[in-house]
């Protein structure tokens, strides 16, 4: 791992000096935020945990008012499972630059991940206030929502949405799991079941429907969706708590 964190900050900075660096020799080379954000996304690849979060956080604070950098340095964290991070940066951000939508809607969903509704909830109250026409952000409130246990508000949202953009496949599949999550197997299958073939459907749509066609009594068609996705024992678990039981498998 060291002889990687070696190549990678060798080739980072080869490419970041800047231009009095290279008229000075005297003068250390300095990373760039982008150079930070490249250095910091091949050690994640890499499993090197500790360099990518050094890189992330070095990044965000060399340009802390480039929203778009602190953005991808929350989102960093967030994937690389530093939770606690991805939000003090956001927050810390926000009391420079209060208000400001993209900042609120990342803390918001880093609030989500953290399975802290109420608290996204309220975050994504306040991009909406600004923007009520935010398609993306009325979404994640809806997903909040759900995780709530206001599936009927949830789904209201969601068909507003499909209303305007009757072909959105991410917007349709959470539809789907909220009626899952609700109890209404059928429904969520005839709800996905349209896009079953098309080109643009997300992957996860297609695992939900292998779900659902096990939990409606269609094991076969459940199999050839999801693989080895699942094995007896998982899928038996996952459509018993949908209350029908898998033809076949074995407790």
């Amino acid at each position: 791992m060291r002889l990687f964190r070696l190549i990678v900050l060798s080739i980072a900075a080869g490419g970041a000096l800047t231009a009095c660096a290279s008229n000075d020799p005297r003068r250390q080379p300095k990373l760039s935020a982008e150079a930070r954000l490249q250095v910091a996304a091949a050690a994640d690849a890499a499993g090197d945990t500790d360099l990518a979060i050094a890189m992330y956080t070095a990044a965000a604070e060399g340009e802390p008012g480039n929203i778009a950098v602190q953005l991808r340095c929350a989102d960093g964290l967030a994937r690389s499972g530093k939770i606690s991070q991805a939000r003090q940066l956001l927050v810390e951000r926000l009391r420079t630059k209060s208000g400001q939508p993209d900042l609120l809607r990342a803390l918001a969903l880093v609030d989500l991940v953290a399975g802290q509704p109420d608290q996204a909830i309220a975050g994504f109250n306040k991009v909406l206030a600004a923007n009520p026409a935010d398609v993306a952000t009325r979404v994640d409130m809806a997903v909040a929502l759900d995780l709530q246990g206001q599936h009927s508000a949830a789904q209201a949202i969601y068909r507003q949405v499909l209303a305007a953009t009757p072909d959105d496949a991410a917007t349709r599949n959470d539809l789907a799991v909220s009626m899952m999550l609700e109890g209404r197997t059928r429904q969520a299958l005839e709800t996905l079941a349209p896009l079953e073939e098309a080109d643009a459907a997300p992957q996860r749509l297609k695992v939900n429907l292998g779900i659902l066609y096990a939990a409606t009594g269609d094991d076969a068609r459940s199999r050839e969706l999801l693989g080895d996705r699942a094995s007896d024992t998982e899928l038996l678990a996952l459509t018993r708590a949908l209350a029908r039981p898998v033809s076949g498998a074995t407790p």
